[in-house]
């Protein structure tokens, strides 16, 4: 059912920030058997010992109408939804003599079998700024026949807070956000198993919804004293200063009663709020250099040893600013490797330049635990341009995740020296990697679309002749042929669009099969309109019937994301193998 179905997805939502670290300082503190609370080391003393950020998923859902289907869709709405379905499409300007569409009434649409009413709904984050992008499940009603959403575009539908796992038809909740935009259905699902077919009613828009509106954060102290909620109030704001440049009169804390504090995320945290959020956590309440000292150095026995939250001990050091790094600095040559990591992660964090070749070395170090978390931080370091030739050096590794992380971390810098990116269409972006190594085919499936090709310039094998199961496109070449000849089945018509021809390269491939089906200057179509999904289905199948000799890996989600990391990927699809 969609509603168990996007109840499941919430509470995966949880659990995964669960794993990637919680907010509650009841998750970072335990209790005694008596009862007491026992302090963990990193959270004594800041504060999480005292307080609690009030946050969590909010969870939105909406109903709204996807179109493209062909006729794999349905002419069902169910009679709860008749009005609300006809007025939403009403707002969107069809049935409307002022906007020239009064032959396109919104019953006539509903009634089509290229359209679909479904059920939409994902989660944000309390603190999202307005603006902040989410990935959307989407899963068509269980009243009725729709057969697939693959191909499918969702029109704009607002979203509003889902009230007891139930989507409300406007009322009466608020709307909170908004969603639109291609369907990503599993490209690997097999059309011809019935066990399977039924998959495909469900899908995803990758980083489709937006926010609105965004939620206040509190901080709740867990026992109403004026005073501590003073003092926590004040250290927010002496620190946040030090941390970020802020606006004039810019405040991000302010004490609302004895017991609550009202966060603001400013302006200049917005790209990576959810770290603001931690640190903020994470500010010791007490004063006074030498007091803040003292507790520097305690973490910093504690940081060797291997049971410790080394996590969480760095982010103490990070919330107390540039005056930790010369304890940092006698921890960046720790025999222990936690401690030497988390030290120098801290320091670059904070400018340490001598931090800096400490990392890298970790981002060098094969088969270590650490080194995909150091990789990942040399994407962040953008004070220091440096960190990028150790990244370039590493999209020639040997292994591909390894490759795979050195590239997204080498776009968050910003450097773009070895990758040439292409925009399809608006509808999803194809990455060059410029490598030495054997050629792969990278997939995202969360965030933002992209596929991405590893290695110079990639090419189609020939002879060749590509007809998947569904018959959605058709690709043939002999093996003297100059040029690839390519077209698709319209759906819609069951006829054949008319024919494209191609040179053998992957990136003309992927740009024509995603290329709207639009006439250009010259009267020709410029693409065959698949959409980002279909797209990566042919390329998987293409590389495993060695039409493309390169091994695809599609993005794992965020929530099996480290379950993926720590198990075998030998033999599967969707994850890279060593």
């Amino acid at each position: 059912m969609p509603r168990r179905f996007f109840l499941l997805a919430s509470v995966g939502l949880c659990i995964c920030a669960a794993i990637l670290g919680c907010n509650s300082a009841n998750a970072l503190n335990a209790k005694n058997q008596d009862g007491a609370i026992r302090i963990s080391p990193q959270v004594e003393g800041t504060v999480a010992q005292y307080a609690d950020l009030v946050t969590g998923d909010i969870a939105v859902q909406g109903y709204g109408l996807v179109v493209g289907l062909g006729n794999n869709g349905s002419s069902a709405v169910p009679s709860h939804l008749q009005k609300y379905m006809k007025e939403y499409l009403a707002k969107q300007n069809l049935g409307s003599w002022t906007a020239g569409t009064e032959m396109v009434t919104p019953s006539r649409i509903l009634r089509d079998l290229d359209t679909a009413t479904i059920l939409s709904g994902g989660a944000y984050p309390h603190g999202a700024p307005v603006g902040s992008q989410f990935d959307v499940n989407v899963s068509a009603l269980p009243q009725t026949q729709t057969r697939s959403l693959d191909g499918g575009i969702l029109m704009p539908t607002d979203l509003r807070l889902a009230v007891g796992g139930k989507a409300s038809v406007e009322g009466p909740t608020m709307r909170l956000a908004e969603v639109s935009g291609p369907i990503f259905v599993n490209p690997f699902l097999d059309s011809s198993n019935p066990t399977e077919q039924a998959k495909s009613r469900i899908g995803r828009i990758i980083g489709g919804g937006r926010v609105i509106r965004a939620k206040p954060i509190r901080l709740q102290l867990r026992k109403p004293e004026y005073e501590r909620c003073r003092l926590i109030d004040q250290m927010i704001n002496k620190s946040v200063k030090e941390w970020y440049p802020l606006e004039k009169h810019e405040k991000v804390a302010k004490a609302k009663n004895p017991s609550t504090i009202e966060i603001t995320i400013p302006q200049a945290a917005r790209d990576d709020y959810e770290h603001f959020l931690k640190l903020i956590l994470h500010i010791p309440l007490r004063g006074g250099p030498g007091q803040w000292e003292k507790q520097a150095r305690k973490i910093a026995v504690t940081m060797e040893q291997p049971s410790a939250n080394h996590d969480g001990l760095a982010f103490v050091w990070e919330a107390m600013g540039r005056q930790t790094v010369p304890v940092l600095q006698t921890l960046y040559t720790s025999k222990h490797p936690e401690a030497s990591f988390y030290s120098a992660r801290t320091g670059l964090r904070l400018g340490d330049e001598v931090a800096l070749d400490v990392v890298r070395r970790f981002a060098t170090t094969a088969n270590s635990p650490l080194q995909l978390p150091a990789i990942e931080e040399l994407g962040k370091a953008r004070k220091f341009p440096q960190s990028a030739s150790s990244l370039k050096k590493l999209l020639d590794d040997e292994n591909v995740l390894i490759r795979i992380a050195a590239y997204e971390a080498l776009t968050k810098l910003g450097d773009k020296s070895r990758i040439r990116r292409i925009d399809v269409d608006g509808q999803f972006k194809l990455d060059l990697v410029n490598s030495s190594r054997d050629y792969v085919v990278y997939a995202t499936q969360t965030k933002e679309p992209k596929i991405v090709l590893f290695g110079k310039d990639m090419n189609i094998c020939r002879p060749l002749f590509f007809n998947p199961p569904d018959d959605l496109i058709t690709i043939n070449a002999r093996k003297n042929d100059d040029k690839i000849m390519l077209f698709r089945k319209i759906q819609r018509t069951n006829s054949l669009s008319d024919p494209f021809f191609i040179d053998f390269k992957v990136s003309s491939l992927i740009q024509t099969l995603g290329s709207r089906p639009v006439r250009g200057e010259n009267g020709q179509r410029l693409g065959l309109g698949l959409t980002y999904g279909q797209v990566i289905g042919v390329l998987h199948r293409m590389c495993r019937e060695n039409d493309i000799l390169a091994k695809f890996v599609l993005q794992p989600l965020p929530e099996v994301q480290k379950i993926y990391r720590s198990t075998t990927t030998v033999g599967r699809p969707d994850m890279p193998g060593p």
